[in-house]
């Protein structure tokens, strides 16, 4: 999934009081012991997170040293962006961003993760619909474009996103280093202005903006907020659920509720779908001893097929490219499944 990186801003964001516990904290100590990372430490994860926490103080303190060092340090990576292609994108490992020292969002986000990870923060990495660099007005979104991150201090949810705090795409399609601490720990109701995860959940807001008043611009969203308040579920309770499910099932319950959400876009649940066939076609044994594990086998291979078939029909909804390679995956697994259901039931007989 690639992720589009936002123009330079000029203007200045005001944020609520929501996160005024946050805002009290003088971050320009932390900043500048982050800035001053001895390059000997800069591709060693460990001890790099290890020099950037040791002044902090609090969690919002260690979370700002990791959202600075990213900023300053990693450089958005336009040839990926301008060469970008589903079939053969693969998502950067942390350690290997630091290696490159460059990455798209997805590897700013799960950078920041692991960073966060390693000292037990919580953090969730979120896609979704941005309004960056490319963003035609009005436009439908259909297709994921962004990574942030959602993580959680002292029990509250906050929203990052240490690319667009990085800097820029200029006009001319080059990267403009420029620190923008407008993204960390940023009010809900600003980062919804040009951010919308693909779980409405994830918006951190009692009433989540919907698509369409995402689509028509900043002052339908300003409105819609406006007119909401506190009308609707507690996002916190949709996390808390979403927190309890298995590894397995969380995936499932945010695809099926990012669908929901933005059914222009049924790829994401296809996708889960198609994980879950895979997972499901792996667990089978190579060896089948008896006519119960056969039996079993094929139940397991029936429930992947349905799975794969699911997936096809949400992809044909796609009229247009950007589900190409989804399709002829899907089709291909199809195909596998079939053959192999095939000799399973054959076996029985």
């Amino acid at each position: 999934m690639m992720k589009l990186l936002t123009l330079l801003l000029s203007g200045v964001l005001f944020f609520s009081t929501t996160i005024s516990l946050a805002q009290e904290i003088d971050y320009s100590e932390i900043d500048l012991h982050a800035r001053q990372a001895p390059k000997k430490f800069h591709q060693d994860l460990d001890k790099l997170i290890k020099y950037l926490i040791k002044p902090a103080n609090n969690d919002y303190e260690r979370v700002r040293s990791f959202y600075s060092w990213i900023a300053e340090n990693i450089a958005y990576d336009i040839q990926l962006f301008r060469n970008y292609r589903p079939s053969s994108y693969q998502p950067l490992s942390p350690t290997d961003v630091l290696k490159q020292r460059k990455a798209v969002c997805q590897g700013y986000a799960e950078l920041l993760q692991e960073m966060c990870r390693q000292v037990g923060i919580k953090s969730y990495v979120v896609g979704g619909y941005s309004k960056g660099f490319g963003y035609v007005p009005k436009a439908k979104f259909t297709v994921a474009d962004h990574a942030w991150n959602v993580i959680s201090i002292e029990g509250n949810w906050y929203l990052i996103d240490v690319t667009w705090g990085s800097g820029g795409i200029n006009e001319k399609m080059k990267f403009v280093k420029q620190f923008n601490e407008l993204y960390f720990l940023t009010d809900p109701k600003v980062f919804v202005l040009n951010h919308l995860p693909l779980a409405p959940m994830w918006q951190l807001l009692d009433c989540p903006v919907p698509m369409k008043a995402y689509a028509q611009g900043e002052k339908q969203i300003k409105e819609y907020l406006n007119q909401n308040v506190g009308r609707c579920a507690n996002y916190s309770k949709q996390i808390e659920e979403f927190e309890q499910k298995p590894n397995e099932e969380q995936v499932f319950f945010a695809a099926k509720m990012a669908y929901e959400f933005n059914p222009d876009n049924p790829v994401v649940l296809a996708r889960a779908y198609m994980d879950e066939a895979n997972q499901l076609m792996s667990s089978i044994p190579r060896q089948l001893s008896s006519r119960e594990s056969i039996i079993e086998a094929t139940n397991t291979q029936e429930t992947a097929l349905n799975y794969l078939q699911k997936a096809q029909e949400l992809v044909k909804k796609v009229k247009d490219k950007s589900a190409d390679h989804e399709k002829k995956l899907i089709s291909n697994n199809i195909s596998t499944s079939e053959q192999n259901l095939k000799g399973l039931r054959n076996a029985i007989k």
